[in-house]
């Protein structure tokens, strides 16, 4: 057994934070994405003797996690559950921003998070990924689709997530209020 943990070591940690960072975009919160990358982890070591052949071994893993995401997304239209509201969000780092700024920069980070979570999963997922700087091609390997399908379902998600930024009124109210 101390070999497979050698190899665990050796193929899969060098991977965490990109793992941990997909799976944030795509969960959109720490408790979930962490579940993805423990759930990532965990087929990973039941596979381990596997990846030695597999030598994308971070492609093969981003896709274990996004397959986790997804049928997570499926399980959740099954049996719905009503989330609470989160309003878990991280303030600017400045050295010294005004009072007003502070208060433009957390609106503009909420309304962000509003129109992100308003978006489909599948919508998110990709727009994630592509975020997370992967090329078309990466992604096809990720998600099992082809790069016609992804330029399609991208498309579709940014105007999506532009339409839901346009239906927030507060971001432009706020920007009135500061050039006064």
């Amino acid at each position: 057994m101390p070999d497979a943990v050698q190899q665990f070591k050796a193929l899969i940690e060098p991977h965490l934070d990109a793992l941990f960072r997909a799976a944030y975009r795509l969960a959109r919160n720490r408790a979930d994405a962490e579940d993805l990358v423990q759930e990532a982890c965990v087929r990973a070591y039941d596979h381990i003797g596997e990846l030695r052949a597999h030598q994308p071994v971070k492609g093969w893993l981003l896709r274990v996690l996004h397959n986790s995401f997804v049928d997570g997304a499926r399980r959740a239209k099954r049996s719905p559950v009503v989330a609470r509201g989160d309003t878990d969000v991280e303030a600017f780092a400045s050295a010294s921003p005004s009072p007003e700024e502070s208060a433009y920069a957390t609106q503009r980070e909420e309304l962000l998070q509003r129109a992100w979570l308003q978006l489909d999963r599948g919508h998110r997922a990709v727009l994630a990924l592509r975020s997370e700087g992967y090329s078309l091609s990466e992604m096809a390997q990720i998600t099992g689709l082809e790069t016609d399908v992804l330029n399609a379902r991208l498309y579709r998600a940014r105007q999506s997530f532009a339409l839901h930024l346009r239906a927030e009124p507060v971001l432009h109210a706020a920007r009135m209020e500061i050039a006064k």
